[in-house]
């Protein structure tokens, strides 16, 4: 049965939409070798079976216990460089789902290869010379090298002045990440080594005098989340909350309407205990979690007027269910003050994300109008 889809696929065609892609990988890590084989000897035949390729990295991303693995890393190497070559904009689409099975580690698991690693650097970074506008380019090839060669990502990101990517780029190097997770974009572990590089010194003494405010938000969030994260999973031993925690005071002050910051954890986490995450839901979507809605009150200097219209707001909801943060992002000036007050007493049932309340993302429109006469 497995055979057929996957032979299924075959008639896809890109670029495919991101349920697809999903929906690829999902059956490249439910392959058995014979399945495997039989992708491989399609893609021998047909170099441009973008699909066949997507569940190929998927498997060899998580190779079923006792593979030889200098065969799954070539395998996985065949494949990245080809994806590079061919398609270094969007990936088969893969740059745009939450995976990783198209990146290579220098070190920090069984799968790292440091040899395997020069070689797709060096093709990233071709790619991003024959490609110097393409703001897509620039970041993927910064994401391949920016854990085993920050001193490289550097200035790509000076040249592109990217603030932000900076950020990201001195708070993985203070905190010695070998790379992000196969399967999503989590820290994959940390290695002492990297923080003692000269690199991750000058990341250190750059972060406690920063100022720029999308530099300071990116940090602040990398530092106190990755670490969390690699704290939790036993993968860090180094107390980043002191930096982290000057970080997002400074972000704070420079971004006072930056909602993410207020996610962020500011003590070391418990063993095993990961920092609740984040999504983004449709307003139409999370409206139907709501347990508690408060009407707004129409203003009587709006209503007297004759005002009407529709008042967009930004919210963020706690693990708990209730409102952390309202922003308006539009509508009329005189409705906006009673929006956020009533949008401020609404209560949500918590959302899960992998089976733990997490924070929400959403925007709520809360409209107005005059009863006809």
């Amino acid at each position: 049965m497995l055979a057929a889809a996957i032979l299924a696929w075959g008639l896809l065609a890109h670029p495919r939409d991101s349920q697809t892609t999903f929906d690829l990988l999902k059956h490249g890590r439910a392959l058995s070798a014979a399945d495997a084989d039989k992708l491989e000897q399609r893609v021998k035949k047909k170099p441009d079976d973008e699909e066949a390729r997507i569940q190929l990295l998927s498997y060899y991303a998580a190779p079923p216990d006792g593979a030889d693995l200098s065969t799954v890393k070539a395998a996985r190497l065949r494949h990245i460089l080809w994806l590079v070559k061919k398609d270094p904009k969007d990936g088969l689409g893969l740059f745009h789902v939450s995976t990783g099975v198209y990146r290579l580690h220098c070190v920090g698991d069984s799968l790292a290869d440091p040899e395997a690693f020069q070689r797709v650097s060096e093709m990233w970074l071709e790619q991003l010379r024959n490609n110097p506008e393409s703001p897509d380019v620039r970041r993927e090839a910064v994401d391949a090298i920016r854990f085993c060669s920050p001193d490289q990502a550097e200035p790509i990101l000076a040249e592109a002045k990217d603030q932000a990517g900076l950020g990201r780029l001195y708070a993985s190097a203070a905190l010695g990440i070998t790379g992000q997770s196969y399967l999503n974009g989590d820290p994959a572990g940390s290695d002492p080594a990297f923080r003692q590089r000269p690199f991750a010194a000058k990341a250190r003494k750059i972060l406690e005098e920063a100022q720029d405010r999308d530099l300071l938000v990116a940090a602040a969030r990398t530092l106190l989340r990755e670490g969390a994260i690699l704290w939790a999973d036993g993968k860090l031993d180094w107390d980043y909350t002191p930096l982290g925690n000057s970080l997002l005071a400074r972000a704070k002050s420079a971004a006072p309407g930056a909602m993410e910051l207020l996610t962020l954890p500011t003590a070391l986490p418990a063993s095993g205990e990961r920092p609740p995450g984040t999504l983004r839901i449709a307003g139409n979507v999370q409206a139907e979690q709501i347990v508690q809605q408060v009407p707004p009150a129409y203003p009587r200097n709006a209503r007297d007027a004759g005002i009407e219209g529709t008042v967009h707001l930004n919210v963020l909801i706690g693990p708990d269910g209730r409102i952390l943060y309202v922003a308006a992002d539009g509508g009329p000036a005189e409705l906006i003050p009673a929006s956020v007050e009533a949008v401020r007493q609404w209560q949500y049932k918590p959302t899960l994300l992998n089976g733990k309340p997490c924070y929400v993302q959403t925007r709520i429109d809360v409209s107005y109008r005059l009863p006809a006469r």
